[in-house]
């Protein structure tokens, strides 16, 4: 077992203090949201002893999306998307109705948590009822009274992309419910990763290769749109999205096609 494991009481004790520095840096105001951050801590403190406890993976996954959904203000769902070998499923969620909308974007192959684990970029739509990036995922959203969604790209765990999915009902996110959902992603992969590991449940190379390739080919398709049009980053991710909605085809897909066209050119 790698060194990831030892001296539990040390790690546990880092963790903390390390989830608590990154939430303050993330914020544009650290003291304005120090209640919020304080609220966030005990979930981050239990998802901590997550990592280093040795329990069944289906119980670890449950309780990660329910430290999600109580954590991240303004949350009223939270789910977890994994892609292995191509094939997106929801391994853990807060409540049915996370579900539905995740398996709508897995049946029309793509969508804000798709794109977001495939990325690894936090994607947001704001307003569900005027969203011109992915208008029906975004309608079939609003009709089940969800207002707005961040979708963040989780770092790779060995053998798959994943994604934290968060759906809101209320007002808009804010810095501070995006400054925490961002870090509880992080963590939370962490948690899955190890919880994975133990119960064996990866093939970690094949996959890994494929899921950092493809990831690498929208960085390159996001380089080769900001030469052309003089755009920011975001702005050539839009174009992306966009390119991919209109085209009906995965996000990966458009943006190998975008590599290849200026390769061949």
């Amino acid at each position: 077992m790698s060194d990831h494991f030892e001296d539990p009481e040390t790690l546990t004790k880092e963790l903390d203090r390390a989830v608590e520095e990154e939430l303050f840096r993330r914020s544009p105001e650290p003291a304005a949201v120090a209640p919020a951050v304080k609220a966030a801590l005990p979930a981050f403190a239990e998802l901590a002893k997550i990592i280093l406890r040795d329990q069944p993976l289906g119980s670890v996954l449950r309780r990660v999306a329910q430290l999600g959904a109580a954590s991240i203000p303004g949350a009223a769902e939270v789910s977890t998307t994994l892609i292995q070998r191509g094939r997106p499923s929801t391994v853990a969620f807060s409540g049915e109705l996370a579900v539905t909308l995740d398996e709508r974007q897995y049946e029309d192959g793509f969508g804000p948590c798709m794109d977001a684990a495939v990325t690894g970029q936090l994607i947001s739509i704001d307003d569900t009822s005027n969203d011109p990036n992915y208008p029906d995922f975004s309608y079939q959203a609003a009709r089940k009274g969800i207002r707005h969604t961040l979708s963040i790209g989780m770092p790779s765990l060995q053998a798959t992309t994943g994604a934290l999915n968060v759906y809101g009902n209320g007002e808009p996110f804010d810095d501070d419910a995006r400054a925490i959902a961002t870090t509880f992603a992080e963590y939370a992969a962490v948690a899955l990763l190890n919880a994975a590991v133990l119960a064996g449940a990866l093939d970690e190379v094949t996959q890994m290769h494929q899921a950092l390739g493809s990831r690498a080919t929208i960085e390159q398709a996001k380089g080769i749109i900001m030469a052309q049009r003089r755009c920011t980053p975001d702005e050539a991710f839009t174009v992306l999205v966009n390119l991919s909605s209109r085209s009906n085809r995965k996000l990966r897909d458009v943006a190998q096609l975008i590599v290849n066209d200026t390769v061949s050119t």
